[in-house]
């Protein structure tokens, strides 16, 4: 790797150093049986030093060589030749790295069963932890492994934790090697420019999007087998290596599936889930939970859920939010949106 940054920053110093006068000098040599450096400079009209110059970009190119016999004499090499000499040697570094690398994996490979049946025996069924490189490792490890399922419960792209940023790019990359993926946001990340774009990259890949009115936790399972959740309040995530807690929150998803809304990438904004939403919001209003939890759970920002509020209690003419929820859940209004959202 350091020998490939060093060649780079080589060959990005000889284009930077070739130029008009480069080339005029090195075409003034070639024919001749040899050359002086002064003597070009004279023709050419120019400073020694910048015959120098040229003279020390053509040798690095290998376009001019001493010449025999003479030891202030130059001779100029025709680029077929110089492409040879210089070229021929990296070409057969590059093919003995590649080489390497191959042999590399293939001692690696050997090692792959071990470590799967170690996985299997794992002495740790629960591994809680904050940190954030831990957290990418095990997060690669089981998207690497997966082969059949991959399920995800989350909010908005914008409210994304640490750890679903970083399985972001290897869900689809699971979804790419043809492992099944259901993806469940809230009804807000139809509104949400940023997941949407996400969106539009999952549903190529094969993956099944859906939205829901609430998203009360978030989570990944892979193939059933290993799953990361919240470990508190923190950033801290409990990563379960247990089949049994997989397939529990495999249930718990398959149930929110049935009743969530598939996503239409052709559709604009909330495509009709808006009434979903809304009689949710009217009943968590009914409940008097905190504005904070109510946006968390429907996956909305707090500045969003209050205005979807005010025009909620300007339709119903309530003078609180309490009220409002109250007012909906009495005269029928809950029931009949909660219906028409069916």
């Amino acid at each position: 790797m350091e020998f490939a940054a060093q060649t780079l920053r080589q060959e990005a110093q000889r284009s930077a150093e070739v130029d008009d006068f480069v080339v005029t000098f090195y075409e003034r040599t070639v024919g001749r049986v040899d050359f002086s450096l002064s003597g070009i400079a004279e023709e050419l009209g120019v400073s020694q030093q910048r015959a120098e110059q040229a003279v020390g970009v053509l040798r690095e190119l290998r376009l001019v060589k001493p010449a025999e016999g003479g030891a202030d004499r130059l001779v100029a090499v025709s680029p077929d030749a110089a492409q040879m000499e210089l070229l021929v040697p990296l070409e057969r570094e590059i093919f003995d790295s590649r080489h390497r690398l191959a042999g590399f994996k293939g001692q690696l490979s050997s090692f792959v069963a071990a470590f799967e049946r170690q996985a299997r025996t794992r002495a740790e069924p629960v591994v809680v932890t904050d940190d954030p490189e831990e957290i990418e490792l095990r997060l690669l490890e089981a998207a690497q492994s997966c082969t059949t399922e991959v399920l995800v419960m989350q909010p908005c792209v914008a409210h994304e934790t640490h750890e679903l940023r970083l399985a972001r790019p290897l869900v689809l990359e699971a979804l790419r090697r043809g492992a099944q993926g259901r993806i469940l946001y809230p009804h807000t990340a139809r509104g949400d420019s940023d997941t949407r774009a996400h969106i539009g990259e999952l549903l190529p890949a094969g993956g099944q999007v859906r939205t829901t009115k609430e998203v009360r936790d978030r989570f990944l399972v892979f193939d059933r087998k290993t799953a990361f959740i919240p470990a508190g309040e923190g950033d801290a995530i409990a990563v379960v290596y247990e089949g049994a807690v997989a397939a529990f929150l495999a249930g718990l998803h398959a149930r929110a599936w049935e009743s969530a809304f598939d996503f239409d990438s052709g559709a604009a904004g909330y495509a009709g889930t808006l009434e979903d939403l809304k009689a949710t919001l009217l009943d968590l209003l009914a409940s008097g939970a905190k504005d904070e939890v109510i946006a968390r759970r429907v996956g909305m920002s707090e500045r969003t859920f209050r205005r979807h509020v005010a025009t909620i209690m300007q339709d119903l003419s309530a003078t609180s939010r309490f009220q409002a929820g109250a007012l909906a859940a009495r005269t029928g209004l809950l029931d009949l949106v909660l219906r028409s959202a069916a």
